[in-house]
């Protein structure tokens, strides 16, 4: 049996401190891709892109008014790429605004839906996005705690919870072997993830 790494954690933690630190907010990010999707456009180009993170807590869930960064996976990346540091340039955005770190973490067995987003344009990007169960998985693969500036990850996890409906740590353990195989969550992840189920059977 594999459990989740203190590697692993430090991995995302030493890539979460490298994020740009300018919060991004909805309005903001919506303008982004929206031009994003222009420049492609104007190039003859769709980009495929899926979104996880903050950004997608976001745009998808109304969780959260501002994140750090876009993570998400664009093919064809380097086009990608390229047309982002236009965006950043245009806007004034970081250079890294938008980028793929997020791939280190990805599950073989990815689960993907569409996502709507009526701000911006389809001409040169289709979105798709996790389903609520594999972006629940990711999350607490990550378990980040609380930090200045940032609410970790528990925030995030209990509205996944509350959508996927999932009321034990066994329905949360065998979500997450659904999508890493073999991985056993930590009694210090567990403890925290109680406290969340707790705080949802209360309401």
């Amino acid at each position: 049996m594999i459990r989740a790494s203190r590697l692993l954690k430090r991995s995302r933690n030493d890539l979460f401190s490298s994020v740009p630190l300018k919060n991004l907010t909805k309005a903001e990010i919506e303008t982004a891709l929206n031009r994003l999707s222009e420049f492609a456009a104007a190039e003859g180009v769709r980009l495929e892109m899926t979104l996880y993170g903050g950004a997608l807590m976001l745009l998808a869930y109304d969780a959260r008014r501002v994140t750090k960064d876009v993570d998400a996976i664009v093919h064809p990346s380097a086009v990608a790429r390229r047309l982002a540091s236009r965006v950043a340039s245009e806007q004034g955005l970081d250079d890294e605004w938008l980028n793929d770190q997020v791939r280190l973490f990805l599950s073989e067995k990815e689960a993907k839906n569409e996502l709507s987003l009526p701000n911006v344009s389809r001409a040169g990007l289709h979105v798709t996005r996790p389903t609520a169960k594999y972006l629940l998985a990711m999350k607490v693969m990550a378990a980040r705690k609380p930090m200045p500036g940032y609410a970790g990850d528990f925030s995030d996890i209990e509205i996944l919870l509350r959508v996927t409906k999932i009321k034990s740590i066994d329905a949360v353990q065998r979500v997450v072997e659904s999508f890493f195989p073999d991985t056993v969550l930590s009694d210090e992840t567990k403890l925290a993830l109680e406290t969340v189920l707790e705080k949802i059977r209360r309401d």
